[in-house]
């Protein structure tokens, strides 16, 4: 019991201690750790286990070269992208050791899970992602920027929009420099309450 206990504590720790960052640099996770944390991905609260989560990497050079596609699509769909805009992207992605886009595959009109649901399991899976990586000591920023919401950039990267709803890229290396500040989390009494019954009904 006191074993369990200690690891629970340690598990918890781990999850507080997590922070989005977009300073990351090389080496990103290998291939075998990268595995770990994808299957952690399909853990993920699945209502009639529809396996409804897609991942595709993005590594060195292609990163860039991804970059150069999300900025022209863009702005081919009208999105306004100022030179700024554009440099910082660049600056970003070209120390990124690993891009990965993120999608679900819709299954519309389900009799049991709903649309909401849906989302909600991919959200889950992708928080799964992050706090395994996390874990193994590396940085992850969840971006909804380089074209997430275009028609383009999804289906570059074979998510067609009739099938799939993309919700975007992880960046995932090394942390450079410190760990970020910590954000202030409410406390845990601002976001609960107990529901009880109400003797008048």
């Amino acid at each position: 019991m006191h074993t369990q206990h200690l690891q629970a504590e340690t598990f918890l720790s781990t999850l507080s201690s997590r922070r989005s960052t977009k300073s990351i640099v090389a080496p990103g996770p290998t291939p075998e750790q990268l595995e770990q944390c994808f299957k952690a991905a399909t853990f993920a609260p699945d209502h009639a286990a529809l396996r409804l989560w897609r991942f595709v990497t993005i590594s060195p050079p292609h990163v860039e070269a991804f970059a150069e596609l999300a900025i022209a699509a863009s702005l081919r769909a009208g999105l306004p992208m100022r030179e700024e805009k554009m440099a910082s992207i660049r600056r970003w992605l070209k120390n990124v050791p690993l891009l990965i886009g993120m999608a679900y595959q819709m299954h519309h009109d389900h009799p049991k899970v709903s649309a909401l649901e849906q989302s909600l399991s991919m959200g889950a899976a992708v928080m799964n992602l992050q706090n395994s990586l996390h874990a193994m000591g590396f940085g992850t920023f969840w971006s909804t920027g380089l074209g997430t919401y275009t028609d383009e950039v999804p289906a570059a990267l074979g998510f067609d929009s009739l099938d799939y709803q993309f919700v975007g890229f992880l960046s995932v290396g090394t942390i450079q420099g410190d760990m970020p500040l910590a954000v202030k989390r409410p406390d845990p009494q601002e976001i609960v309450h107990a529901w009880v019954p109400n003797p008048s009904v």
